[in-house]
């Protein structure tokens, strides 16, 4: 392979914020790509269920659940799982001592708190049509409420908190088994802020690396092209980290290249740039 190439989806590769699907000259791309010798992947915070629209890209394997699992196409998953007692004390812990809420993603559902679960319906209703109800859209993702848990396990945990100081004292008391990505400058909403948990160590980065090793290649030959702070970690990873131009600043200073839009097809030009295509 003459290089791999690393890509969020929401954001990225699709303006998913307009309920924009991925466009044909992105398609075009990744096809064009794969042609010229490089490999492909999905690098996505979200979980498996989320990825199946995705899967006819041509996608050589797949980083989920912000490293949490990895999928080599054609092959079984392998996760990366957060212990049963983390989950537990987190479930009582983030509503009652931090007033915050959480979303865990299993391989399949997606288990939402109160705030949560309204702030997913909000996005559902958004992209629901004459002929699908949100209530569809909810089950289509598997998004069930927090009580409906039944012990799955558990490879990624958004999180939010009512300010910043609750966030630190979360952070600063939280498990050392857990790893915690802070992605309010992206994903904040209402004043609340944003973060994502996953097990110590386990990153987009470390998703793309093990690939990459499970397929005899090396990381002086990736591409990573993200927008969001939970992006960060492959972008420094990889050889070539790439922001995209609706990324926020702090994602931007830490690229190595920043493109265009995503409503710009920016990973186009930025294939363009390095001479991928």
């Amino acid at each position: 392979m003459k290089g791999y190439l690393f890509f969020d989806i929401d954001g990225t590769l699709e303006d998913s914020s307009r309920g924009q699907p991925v466009s044909e000259g992105v398609i075009d791309a990744l096809n064009q790509a794969n042609e010229n010798g490089y490999a492909c992947f999905i690098c996505s915070g979200r979980n498996l269920r989320g990825l199946r629209n995705y899967r006819n890209l041509g996608m050589k394997g797949y980083v989920f659940s912000d490293g949490g699992g990895i999928m080599i196409e054609g092959k079984e998953p392998l996760y990366t799982s957060i212990p049963d007692d983390v989950i537990r004390n987190l479930i009582r812990d983030i509503p009652e001592k931090y007033n915050g809420d959480l979303m865990m993603a299993t391989a399949e559902n997606m288990f939402a708190g109160d705030t949560e679960y309204r702030n997913m319906y909000e996005s559902a209703c958004r992209f629901a049509d004459e002929n699908t109800e949100p209530d569809q859209v909810m089950s289509l993702f598997g998004i069930r409420k927090l009580s409906e848990y039944n012990g799955d396990p558990v490879n990624e945990i958004d999180v939010s908190f009512p300010d910043e100081e609750t966030e630190a004292l979360f952070v600063s008391e939280m498990d050392d088994r857990l790893e915690f990505i802070s992605t309010s400058e992206s994903y904040g909403r209402g004043g609340r802020t944003a973060g994502e948990l996953t097990c110590r160590g386990v990153t987009k980065a470390s998703g793309a690396k093990r690939i990459t090793e499970m397929l005899g290649g090396s990381m002086k030959n990736t591409y990573a092209f993200g927008d969001s702070m939970n992006d960060a970690s492959v972008l420094i990873a990889c050889e070539y980290g790439i922001a995209m131009g609706n990324s926020p600043q702090e994602l931007k200073d830490l690229a190595d290249y920043v493109t265009g839009d995503v409503s710009e097809d920016g990973v186009v030009s930025a294939m363009k740039h390095f001479g991928i295509i």
